[in-house]
C-alpha cells in the first residue's frame, strides 16, 4: 500500500486529476517562474538594483526584465561583482541588448574580467558612457610599486580585449560615445595601443559640434578632450565632460577634476568647490571642503583645515583664531575659550594638555610634574571658591528651612539617603549631609 506521503508527491493539482502522475506530467506542472508574464517578472524588477534586474534577465533569458539603458555593477555591492566573469558579462550583455538600447555601462567592482566580455557591444552607436575602473586597488601605491608583477593584484583588464571594441564604437559614422573612463592602471603604463586610441577619440570629439549642458550657448571647443599632457597626472583623463549625464562643459563653466575621485561634474549633477589655498578641485561627494565662518575662505583637508572648538562649536580659520589642541584628548579649543578648556604647554615635560586631563591627573594622584601643578593651580583654586561659595549657600538653605520647621512642626521634612530634602511649597532643597 502507498503512504500518504508518497501519494501526495505523486499527486499534481496544476495536472488536473487527482490520480498518480507520470514523470513527464510532474515535469510539466512543476513551478517555474519562467513562465510569469511579463507584467509580474517587472513589477519584481523594480525592487531590485538595474545591475540584478540585468543578471535576472540572462538569468531567465528575458529580456523584459531589464527596462534601463545604465547599468552599474557597483549597485550589487563588493561581494558579487568579483565573482562575475568574461562570460556572465557577455551573457547579461546579450540577454538585455546591449548594443542596441544600452548607454551607460560602468564596469566598477568586476575585478575578475579581462574585456573579452564586452564584444556584444560591437557595433553599438548607442553607448554614451562606459567606465573601465573595474578596481581601486590602483590608488594605493604610487611610482615603481604600481608597476611590480605582483600589483595590482586583482585587476586583470586587458587593453588588447577593450581597445580594440573601443575603437570600434568612434569608428561609425553616428557614434554617440561621449565618455570614457580609463583605469589608473593603464594611465600610468601610457601602453602604445592606448596612446593612439585617445588620439583617435579626440580627432572623433573635434569633428562633432559640442554645446556645454550649463549656458547653452558656447560651443566647447578643445583641441584635447581627453589629457595627453606628458607628466600630468591628469594624463588619459577626459575633461569638458559631466561623468555623471555626460553633457559637456565648455571652459568658462568647467572647475576642473576633482582630485579624490578624478572625475568632472557639471554644477547640475554635483557641486564642486575650489579650495582657495591650493586651488584644488574637489566634489561634495568625495569631501565637503571646511569653510570659516569669519572669512568664507574654502579649505581643503590637506592645507589648513578650519578648526571647530569644542568649547563654543565655532568653524573659523587658524588665521581669523588661533586654536589649540589637547596632544591626549585631542579636544580643541580657541583663544576665546581658553578659560574653559585652556590647552597649555608645559616647559617642564614639554607636554600639551588640557587642564581637564591634568586635573584628572591631579584627582588620581598621578600629576607628578611640578609644571603641569603650577598650571593647573588656578583652575584648582577657581574650583575651590566656588566650591565655598556653593556649601555657604547650602548652609543658608537649610537654616532657613530648619527655621520654618521649628515654627510650624506639623511641616515634614525628608532627608533621603541621595542627600535630597523635600519640603511642602513645591520647594527642593539639595544638601550633603
Amino acid at each position: 500500500m502507498t503512504s500518504p506521503t508518497k501519494t501526495i508527491r505523486s499527486s499534481s493539482i496544476n495536472c488536473g486529476h487527482d490520480g498518480p502522475c507520470s514523470s513527464s506530467d510532474q515535469l510539466s506542472s512543476c513551478l517555474s517562474i519562467n513562465i510569469l508574464p511579463d507584467s509580474i517578472l517587472r513589477f519584481i524588477g523594480e525592487y531590485l538594483p538595474k545591475s540584478s534586474r540585468a543578471i535576472m534577465a540572462s538569468a531567465l533569458s528575458r529580456s523584459v526584465c531589464f527596462d534601463s539603458d545604465t547599468l552599474d555593477f557597483s549597485d550589487i555591492g563588493k561581494d558579487l561583482a568579483p565573482k562575475l566573469k568574461d562570460s556572465d558579462i557577455s551573457n547579461i550583455l546579450v540577454s538585455i541588448d546591449a548594443a542596441n538600447r544600452l548607454k551607460v555601462l560602468k564596469l566598477i567592482g568586476c575585478t575578475n574580467i579581462t574585456g573579452a566580455g564586452l564584444d556584444p557591444l560591437r557595433g553599438s552607436i548607442v553607448l554614451e558612457q562606459i567606465d573601465l575602473s573595474t578596481s581601486d586597488n590602483a590608488t594605493i601605491a604610487n611610482g615603481e610599486a604600481l608597476f611590480s608583477p605582483n600589483f595590482p593584484w586583482c585587476f586583470t583588464l586587458v587593453e588588447d580585449s577593450v581597445i580594440p571594441i573601443l575603437d570600434n564604437f568612434i569608428a561609425k559614422k553616428d557614434r554617440a560615445l561621449r565618455h570614457v573612463q580609463f583605469p589608473l592602471v593603464w594611465r600610468k603604463k601610457k601602453s602604445k595601443q592606448l596612446v593612439e586610441f585617445l588620439e583617435s577619440y579626440n580627432d572623433a570629439k573635434r569633428s562633432r559640434v559640442c554645446l556645454c549642458v550649463q549656458c547653452d550657448d558656447n560651443v566647447v571647443e578643445s583641441s584635447l578632450w581627453m589629457n595627453q599632457t606628458k607628466d600630468s597626472s591628469d594624463w588619459g583623463l577626459q575633461s569638458h565632460t559631466c561623468y555623471e549625464c555626460t553633457g559637456h562643459i565648455c571652459q568658462e563653466c568647467e572647475v576642473g577634476f576633482c582630485q579624490d575621485c578624478k572625475k568632472q561634474f557639471c554644477e547640475s549633477c554635483c557641486t564642486t568647490k575650489i579650495c582657495d589655498m591650493c586651488y584644488s578641485a574637489v566634489c561634495s561627494a568625495c569631501e565637503d571642503l571646511e569653510v570659516c565662518e569669519v572669512c568664507d575662505t574654502c579649505f581643503c583637508q590637506d592645507c589648513m583645515p578650519v578648526r571647530l572648538c569644542d568649547c563654543c562649536n565655532r568653524n573659523r580659520c587658524m588665521d581669523c583664531m588661533p586654536h589649540w589642541d589637547c596632544s591626549r584628548c585631542w579636544k580643541s579649543n580657541c583663544d576665546d575659550c581658553a578659560d574653559e578648556h585652556n590647552v597649555q604647554w608645559c616647559e617642564v615635560c614639554e607636554d600639551e594638555y588640557c587642564n581637564d586631563c591634568r586635573l584628572e591627573d591631579y584627582n588620581n594622584g598621578e600629576l607628578d610634574c611640578k609644571g603641569c601643578r603650577g598650571l593647573l593651580l588656578p583652575r584648582i583654586m577657581h574650583e575651590k571658591e566656588a566650591l565655598s561659595r556653593e556649601n555657604e549657600m547650602l548652609k543658608f538653605v537649610v537654616i532657613n528651612a530648619l527655621n520654618e520647621i521649628s515654627k510650624d512642626p506639623s511641616k515634614v521634612m525628608c532627608i533621603e539617603s541621595t542627600d535630597k530634602v523635600e519640603q511642602d511649597d513645591d520647594c527642593i532643597v539639595t544638601v550633603a549631609v
